[in-house]
Formats: structure tokens, sequence, C-alpha cells
């Protein structure tokens, strides 16, 4: 990793990674395997996605403010529940045998990748069946759905974001850019969290993760600044591909 070319190639990544995060979710099919194409073991390439993203995403919350609106008790409540979860998902992943880990990898991504290629034709069948108010009202019903998301954001981040969007969806909420406010509140919370555990764990190569955090920084903020003038469709078709050939790297690899 002392090639100057690979660190470049990295930083593009991550910028990339961070603004597909803040605007369709996705991003960790862009990151994660940048890492482990460049030689970063499996186990060290999620926690260090985990960490570089968080500071993108905390970005992207700074853009996203005046579309979050919902009640602070509720708010309160749903971020200690992402918080929880990322807790106990990253507590888990450090604990895992490494050799596990990367065998379970090419499963994660597939279920990730999958949900968010067919999160269209999903998000429009919970908008039929769902009923609501149209913004977020907390209930002791969606504690458990709650938790086993960001259970699985704390262990294995990518595709989180597109996983919360159809939860969101089937609580009846509408407005696109409301639900990624909240979205990536959410993330933040679970991936802060999760990113302690990984640092105090000893997974981290620092001079690797500070450049993928410039990236995401500069990808998380101008993502979600842009966000409503880009062509989403076009870059969710991308992500598609993308991720479907990496899905199929990482069962061959």
């Amino acid at each position: 990793m002392e090639n100057y070319l690979q660190y470049g190639l990295l930083l593009l990544a991550t910028i990339v990674g961070g603004a597909v995060n803040a605007f369709a979710g996705g991003g960790g099919f862009i990151v994660f395997p940048s890492l482990v194409l460049n030689g970063v073991s499996s186990i060290r390439a999620n926690a260090m996605t985990c960490v570089s993203m968080w500071f993108g995403n905390v970005a992207s919350v700074k853009a996203f403010k005046n579309d979050i609106r919902i009640q602070s008790k509720d708010l309160k409540i749903v971020l200690l529940i992402s918080g929880i979860g990322g807790l106990c998902g990253a507590t888990v992943m450090v604990m895992t045998d490494p050799k596990l880990f990367k065998s379970l990898v090419p499963y994660f991504h597939l279920i990730s990748w999958g949900t968010f290629a067919f999160s269209k034709p999903i998000l429009a069948y919970f908008q039929k069946v769902a009923s609501g108010s149209g913004h977020f009202q907390y209930s002791h019903g969606k504690i458990l759905p709650l938790f086993l998301i960001n259970f699985y954001g704390g262990y294995f981040n990518a595709g989180i974001g597109i996983m919360i969007l159809t939860l969101f969806t089937l609580y009846g909420m509408k407005d696109l850019n409301e639900m990624n406010g909240l979205k990536v509140l959410m993330v933040t919370v679970n991936n802060g969290i999760a990113a302690l555990c990984f640092i105090f764990s000893g997974l981290i190569d620092w001079k690797i993760t500070l450049v993928l955090t410039i990236g995401g920084i500069i990808g998380g903020y101008y993502g979600a600044v842009f966000s409503r003038n880009m062509n989403q469709e076009l870059v969710r078709k991308l992500i598609i591909v993308v991720g479907g050939i990496i899905a199929v790297y990482f069962f061959t690899m």
C-alpha cells in the first residue's frame, strides 16, 4: 500500500462511496471491495470502511439537517436503538474468526446487493401496503426490526442505507429527503459506535483510513448537497452493475 496511485484510487473510491451513501445508499459496495482488492483483509477492510465512512455520514447529516422532521422523544429512542444495535453488531464482528468472516463476506455482499438491486419493487410494494401519517412515529412494535437492521449495520455495513429506507417506507414515510435525512442520522450513530469498537480492537490501519476519511467527508457532504439535482436512477443502475460484478468476484476469489 505504499503506491501513491493506490492511495489516489482509494481516495476516489471513497469520494464516490460517500456521495452514493448520501443520496442512494450502497457506498460500501465501492469502498469495501476497493480495500480488499488492494490486499487488505476482509475483516480489517470492513472495520476501516466503517470508520472512514462515518465522517462522510456526519457531513451528510449537516446537509440534510433541515429535512429531518421527527418528534424529539421519538428521535432519542430511535438513535438509542441505532447505537445499541451498532455496539452489539461490532462486538460480535470483532469476536468473529477472520477466516469465518471472509467466508461470510460473499453472502453478506449478495444479500445487501440484492436488497439494493430490487429496492424499487420492494419499496413500491411496501408503499401500497403501508399506512401512516407520512412521518416516522415510534411504537414499541418497531424496536426489533430497528435493532436487527442496526445490528447488521454494526457487523457488516454495506446495504444498511437501503434496508433502513425500505423499513421507513413500510412504516408509512413518504418524503425521500426526510427519509434520507433520518437514515443518515441513524447510520451516523450506528457507525460511530461501531467505529469506536473497531478502533479499540486494533483493526485500523490509520495511514489508509486517513485517506479514506478525507474522501468520505468530501463525497458525503457534496453528495448530499447535490443529491436533488443528480440523476439518481442512472447512479442506481451503475451501482447495481458494479455491485453485481463485485458479488461474482467475491464468490470466485
